[in-house]
């Protein structure tokens, strides 16, 4: 039991580092309320997947040296909250690409590809997250899956080039301020050279306030209670193509 014990603590103290104080008493939380979150889904054992392990940044071999809080720690979102705020989008049939930016083991990839995409796109700064999720995709079989088109980037989310198709950004709390802020900055640029429809969906959304404050987009949805971050999401649409949801 040392072993394991030995890498909790490291684990927990680099956290609190690199997140801050907040992580003093959340950690542990963190690890149970996922624990007990993965069991009662099971995703993985109904799909023969590997998405739900907790992965921290320094664990990871090709970004440990990256000394920064902009890479959060990869632990997936249950697969029924990415269903229900994709959902609560108007889809068009065969027109919508989804991306999902710091897409680590691919789990929101394959809960989308339920959905009628044209194609689904992962980015993912870590190649040891990125292989895993092209496993995941190989893997995947569902009887609801209606989109087999995938395209995986192994690179960082701020360099991504957005095509000019319409599309569902994903956010799963992936990373921190500035890198939210350049993805940001990315898609108003593109939006403005090709305009079209989007939708930015944002789960456990930490720095909503830059999206709150991008000119370019207007809250349709919101859900989850504020007690329960995890499982809190925005969704918002690029101007001047809103569609109201209610709230």
């Amino acid at each position: 039991m040392s072993g394991p014990l030995t890498t909790m603590f490291r684990d927990w103290v680099k956290s609190v580092r690199r997140f801050g104080p907040l992580y003093i008493a959340a950690f542990l939380f963190d690890l149970v309320r996922i624990h007990r979150s993965e069991q009662a889904e099971g995703f993985d054992a109904r799909c023969g997947t590997d998405t739900a392990t907790v992965v921290y940044p320094w664990n990871i071999p090709s970004i440990a040296h990256e000394h920064t809080p902009e890479i959060h720690a990869y632990h997936a979102a249950p697969a029924w909250l990415i269903r229900e705020t994709l959902n609560s989008i108007p889809l068009q049939p065969n027109l919508f690409t989804f991306i999902d930016m710091g897409s680590g083991k691919g789990r929101a990839l394959l809960v989308a590809s339920e959905f009628p995409f044209a194609k689904i796109v992962g980015v993912e700064i870590s190649r040891e997250l990125s292989g895993i999720a092209e496993q995941n995709v190989m893997r995947y079989r569902s009887m609801s899956q209606r989109c087999a088109t995938f395209s995986l980037h192994c690179a960082d989310a701020i360099d991504y080039t957005f095509e000019s198709e319409p599309l569902v950004l994903f956010l799963s709390n992936p990373f921190g301020r500035e890198s939210v802020r350049k993805v940001l900055a990315n898609l108003e640029a593109s939006l403005a050279a090709s305009p079209r429809e989007a939708y930015l969906v944002y789960i456990n959304p930490w720095f909503e306030i830059l999206v709150r404050n991008a000119p370019f987009l207007r809250k349709i949805r919101s859900g989850g209670a504020w007690w329960r971050p995890w499982s809190r999401y925005v969704i918002y649409a690029a101007l001047p193509n809103v569609r109201a949801v209610s709230l």
